[in-house]
């Protein structure tokens, strides 16, 4: 009985082979179809696979590993979460009895300068306690891992290298083991290589090498970061003790959190702590991340569903051809069932060659999605294609073969057997295709929903990159470098900072040049609290928040930013500040609504005060699509870490090479984290515009293409099937134009049918879209009216080619077509 069933299903497997050889065209435009909807799918799954599913590489039992984080309980959101400082982390490791082992290493890797014969060069560290690999189960490729000797402020400073990290700058050379390392001033000694495809517990994130906990201080030259109880910066770990769950572990967490809290109440009081189940995307951040792909797996999942219909359209015109085929094989004694069955081994097959094709795509295309990111933003993200990927990508294929193929399945084996098999062919019009008719409505809904999208994001995108930011972006390079990381005194940054700000002035096309504690529209911040001092008009008592820029002299013309009233620093009031201070527009008018800001005086921080000596024009600071800021200007003085802003007459461009250089003539161990032109600068607050509005544009665009593949073929083939009516309809004195406008009008009342649900569904979808447009509404109606017109245009020249055809149909011909 088995060997039986398993040849029924072979011989159907076999015969569905030689069914699609027989019909290659069909074979190959299914095929294609419905291998564009599966890539997309799998690119954009192999991306939520590798910061979703996939656990963290090289690591031991990672099912046992829980996160600990910190919340603040007056706070709500994904605010309200922080990582431990060093201390908490040493008091939750040794008074808890649920891990067998907490490590904890640092959340936001430190840039550092390795001084490599000579010259400085930025590498990426991770800072990470000395339990670190034992702890994870990680053994060393070369030497040995870190221990908690290493982890002792006595210990010789050591460095575990990456595996690719020891590939690529030492050749893998096994001498490599007690080499000492210059970085950021202090030497470390090399004792192990890290195995290969090891990158720790973050994702994105591929540290060149990890030291202990014990030497953050001389990587950062932050002293006191190991002491400070008010340094949150330590990402924790534990491993779970065998039978213990997450919420036994986020019990315990909690209770030692009170007890820190009551020996001190002045840094803890407010903090209690919790723990998540250990993953690549930390725990607090997974819902926003989860969010997010979901929506594009949806985009995706109407992409496929697109390919889908168009793929049914032309199994039930294929079915329709086949009809004598199932009559025949029906009064042999062949079942329902088995007809049934037959039909959907032939769709499973299209799928599997589908899928097999939609994996090549995948792999071609999907390292593509990493180019939309910044150059600048240093994550590293690979997906590849491993047995998640390919599992979906097949479970994918074989729903879809059972999805496309079952309704014609259904519709071929409806067959009449007396008609047919008297060579019946009437019944192939209109009232006898309303499977069909109903397929191509869904398409061009779903079509409508992904183009009111991808036109929606791609207009955001436009007004995105035309906002104006309130500075130049086109003559600018800047360059941003810390001396304190290499260990500089004040005195020392200061003499730095005015020698290379000297030979920069020097070079040949600049303009202007100056320093600024942070770039607007970066990832930097500060914020202080200000009001008006003073007896100016109508000044405002209240105490406003304000966004900080610390500037040098010459920052606005190099930046391109113009004075509305009043001046700029001078050299000396850039250097010690002398009790001035420059304003933004947004804040003269909330500190002195209707008066002069110019002249009067602020008290910021604490106790300082200061006159305002100008006012510029309110730009963008933290995002594009921000409403008017205040900001405040302040002179930089001294700042371990600033941005040198250059203007060129020229392309920007060519000051990379020569500022590298003068950085190098002033001191050959630093090396700039940030050397860029403004342009390239702007890639990341533009990122999320431009990514979902050429992912949305790129999945919009093929939608349509295979939306009016789909009409055109439903079209072209229902005209065929009317030939014998069409003939007679000109017998009878119809006229072209009548016959191309019945044509017409069967393609347009589809699209419109298909357009007036569509956009129903869109008002609703494109909510989810709000936050992430600029100068554009969700429910913006020209683009609704823009889309539809778009798709009654483009459903008017897929009917041209058929209704062409019907109108040169011969009467005579017509009435012995069968």
């Amino acid at each position: 009985m088995v060997n039986g069933w398993r040849g029924d299903w072979w011989s159907d497997v076999r015969y569905g082979v030689r069914m699609l050889a027989k019909s290659p065209g069909f074979t190959a435009v299914a095929v294609l179809t419905l291998a564009l909807g599966i890539a997309v799918n799998a690119v954009v799954f192999s991306y939520v696979n590798a910061l979703l599913l996939r656990p963290a590489q090289g690591v031991a039992e990672t099912s046992r590993l829980a996160e600990v984080w910190l919340q603040n309980k007056k706070a709500a959101g994904v605010g309200r979460f922080f990582p431990l400082t060093y201390p908490d982390y040493l008091y939750y490791r040794d008074h808890n009895s649920v891990f067998s082992g907490m490590v904890a290493f640092d959340g936001d890797p430190e840039a550092v300068v390795w001084n490599r014969s000579g010259n400085g060069e930025l590498v990426q560290g991770q800072i990470v306690s000395g339990n670190f690999f034992a702890v994870l189960g990680v053994r060393a490729a070369l030497g040995r891992t870190l221990s908690p000797e290493d982890d002792q402020a006595s210990a010789t400073p050591t460095v575990v290298l990456s595996y690719a990290f020891w590939r690529g700058r030492f050749g893998g050379d096994a001498a490599v083991l007690g080499r000492v390392l210059m970085l950021n001033g202090t030497e470390y000694r090399v004792v192990g290589v890290a195995p290969a495809g090891f990158a720790g517990l973050e994702i994105a994130i591929e540290p060149d090498f990890w030291a202990p906990l014990a030497m953050a201080e001389q990587i950062t030259h932050d002293a006191g970061r190991l002491t400070n109880r008010n340094a949150y910066w330590l990402s924790g770990v534990g491993r779970l003790k065998k039978g213990v769950g997450i919420s036994e572990a986020r019990a315990e967490m909690s209770v030692l959190a009170l007890q820190i809290a009551k020996e001190h109440p002045d840094t803890n009081k407010d903090y209690d702590a919790t723990v998540y189940p250990e993953t690549l995307v930390p725990g607090p951040y997974r819902g926003y991340v989860a969010a997010f792909t979901g929506l594009l797996m949806a985009v995706t999942g109407l992409v496929l569903l697109i390919a889908c219909v168009n793929s049914a359209n032309l199994l039930l015109m294929r079915a329709v051809g086949r009809r004598r085929e199932m009559a025949i094989r029906s009064a042999l004694g062949a079942s329902r069932g088995r007809l049934i069955r037959q039909i959907l081994v032939e769709s499973t097959l299209l799928a599997g060659m589908a899928g097999c094709a939609g994996l090549l795509l995948a792999l071609w295309t999907a390292p593509l999605l990493m180019r939309l990111k910044p150059e600048g933003l240093p994550i590293k993200l690979e997906a590849p294609l491993d047995w998640r990927v390919i599992a979906f990508t097949l479970g994918a294929s074989l729903a879809t073969g059972i999805v496309f193929g079952l309704a014609p399945a259904l519709r071929a084996t409806r067959t009449e057997l007396v008609p047919v098999l008297q060579s019946d062919s009437r019944g192939g019009g209109y009232r006898k295709s309303r499977l069909r008719t109903g397929l191509v409505v869904a398409q061009v809904a779903t079509c409508v929903v992904l183009l009111v999208g991808a036109v929606l994001c791609v207009r955001s995108l436009m007004n995105a990159e035309s906002i104006d930011p309130g500075f130049d972006t086109r003559h600018e390079a800047v360059a941003t470098l810390d001396p304190g990381r290499i260990g500089y005194s004040e005195i020392q940054g200061r003499a730095f900072y005015e020698r290379l700000l000297e030979g920069v002035q020097n070079l040949p096309g600049v303009t202007a040049a100056s320093w600024v504690s942070h770039l607007p529209l970066g990832s930097s911040r500060e914020m202080t609290g200000v009001s008006a001092e003073g007896a100016g008009k109508t000044p405002s008592k209240e105490r406003a928040s304000a966004d900080v820029l610390r500037v040098g002299s010459q920052y606005f013309e190099a930046m391109g930013i113009s004075l509305s009233r009043g001046r700029d620093f001078t050299f000396e009031e850039s250097k010690v500040g002398s009790g001035v201070v420059i304003v933004n527009e947004a804040m003269a008018r909330q500190l002195w609504p209707g008066g002069d800001a110019l002249g009067q005086h602020v008290r910021f921080g604490e106790k300082s005060e200061a006159e305002v000596i100008g006012v510029v024009r309110t730009g963008k600071y933290r995002t594009l699509g921000e409403d008017p800021l205040p900001l405040i200007y302040l002179p930089i003085g001294y700042t371990p870490e600033a941005t040198l802003v250059m203007r060129s007459m020229n392309d920007p461009r060519s000051l990379l090479d020569p500022i590298r250089r003068e950085i190098q003539a002033v001191d050959p161990n630093l090396a700039a984290t940030d050397l860029e032109t403004m342009q390239q600068h702007m890639t990341l607050p533009l990122f999320p515009a431009r990514a979902i509005g050429i992912l949305l544009g790129v999945f919009g665009a093929l939608a349509m293409v295979l939306a009016v593949g789909g009409l055109y073929g439903v079209i072209s083939y229902t005209t065929s099937q009317r030939t014998r009516e069409i003939g007679i309809r000109v017998a009878l004195g119809a006229q072209h134009k009548d016959v191309a406008r019945m044509v017409l009008k069967h393609g347009v009342s589809m699209a419109a049918w298909g357009i007036a649900i569509g956009a129903a569904a869109g008002y609703g979808v494109t909510r989810v879209l709000s936050t992430l447009l600029y100068g554009v509404r969700a429910d913006d109606p020209l683009t609704f009216v823009g889309v539809s017109v778009a798709l009654i245009g483009v459903t008017l020249l897929a009917c041209y080619v058929p209704a062409r055809r019907a109108m040169s149909v011969d009467p005579t011909i017509a009435l012995r077509y069968e």
